[in-house]
């Protein structure tokens, strides 16, 4: 049998097989499968893809929060918090949609979206002193391009956080104090998400259909496969490479080295441990292939530079 090998710039070894197909991988899903990351439970991507089919979640909120009530549990706060909210003002308002409601609170959450914005957008603002002249020129250019849209109560186009950031990536990208560089990306990804802060939730999506807002309560939840080795950087696309991760936390990373992952989210060492753990227990029930748990643990330790060093006794029980 052919040999499959992953390598990475600091990785290198081999198994005779693949450990799990795509499809024995995503259906460890249906069994309540912990994030790798953030470790909260994941949603089946097939409920999901059920739930894009129904034409009801365009239909009044009382209707959707029936559908959705089975997966509260899954939601992720700032999600939960929305839901709930829906939940008081559908009493009040019950021939209204979600869009509707999210209306009614838009002028409120903007305000509170803008404090936040603007507090830090001063905070990158104040780099303008010690920067490079010409790099402190156009970094005022962008600031003053900013502000005029968060406070510009009807923007031409709404604020997007992803291209504000690349643009500042492009601005210093020759700065050459990387320090300085580091702390000034640090205050921009600071910047509210959706997944974040209700505000930026109910701004965001007041943009959108009622059907595309109810989705947006659970598609943080939905279980994914995060490429350990990001396939920008020659990560193969099979369970070697494979972890099960929320789509927030996938999507979090961007390409960014898992050490940087873990800067971000300093639990996740424990909560990939609770994964392996809920893997384990799955293999001892015989729905896990042992390979992938040994695998999963050695690509882990090895391109978390060790920080990630996962406990798996219990396979030998």
């Amino acid at each position: 049998m052919e040999k499959k090998i992953v390598k990475t710039e600091n990785l290198s070894f081999k198994l005779s097989e693949i450990p799990l197909t795509k499809k024995g991988l995503k259906n460890l899903l249906n069994y309540r499968i912990p994030c790798l990351c953030c470790g909260l439970e994941m949603l089946h991507p097939d409920i999901y893809s059920k739930l894009m089919l129904k034409n009801e979640l365009s239909g009044t909120a009382t209707g959707v929060i029936h559908i959705l009530q089975p997966l509260e549990n899954i939601m992720h706060p700032v999600e939960r918090q929305v839901f709930n909210m829906f939940k008081s003002m559908s009493a009040k308002y019950p021939d209204k949609n979600f869009k509707e409601l999210l209306l009614l609170k838009k002028e409120v959450h903007e305000l509170a979206l803008v404090k936040i914005q603007s507090a830090i957008f001063n905070k990158i603002s104040f780099y303008r002193r010690i920067l490079p002249k010409n790099v402190a020129r156009q970094l005022r250019k962008l600031m003053i391009k900013t502000n005029d849209i968060i406070f510009d109560p009807v923007p031409h186009k709404p604020f997007s956080r992803k291209i504000f950031i690349n643009k500042i990536k492009n601005i210093i990208k020759n700065v050459e104090n990387k320090k300085l560089k580091e702390e000034i990306l640090e205050y921009a990804r600071r910047l509210p998400r959706s997944s974040d802060e209700v505000c930026a939730f109910v701004v965001k999506n007041t943009r959108k259909p009622s059907n595309i807002i109810a989705l947006n309560l659970i598609h943080s939840a939905v279980g994914t496969f995060e490429h350990l080795q990001p396939k920008c950087m020659n990560g193969m696309n099979n369970s070697l490479n494979f972890a099960l991760e929320c789509s927030y936390c996938n999507n979090s990373r961007h390409h960014f080295p898992i050490t940087v992952q873990i800067e971000e989210n300093p639990f996740m060492p424990q909560n990939a441990q609770t994964q392996i753990e809920k893997l384990i227990s799955l293999y001892r029930r015989g729905l896990c292939k042992k390979e992938y748990i040994i695998n999963l643990k050695q690509i882990l330790f090895t391109l978390s530079e060790g920080i990630i060093d996962l406990d798996t006794t219990r396979l030998n029980y």
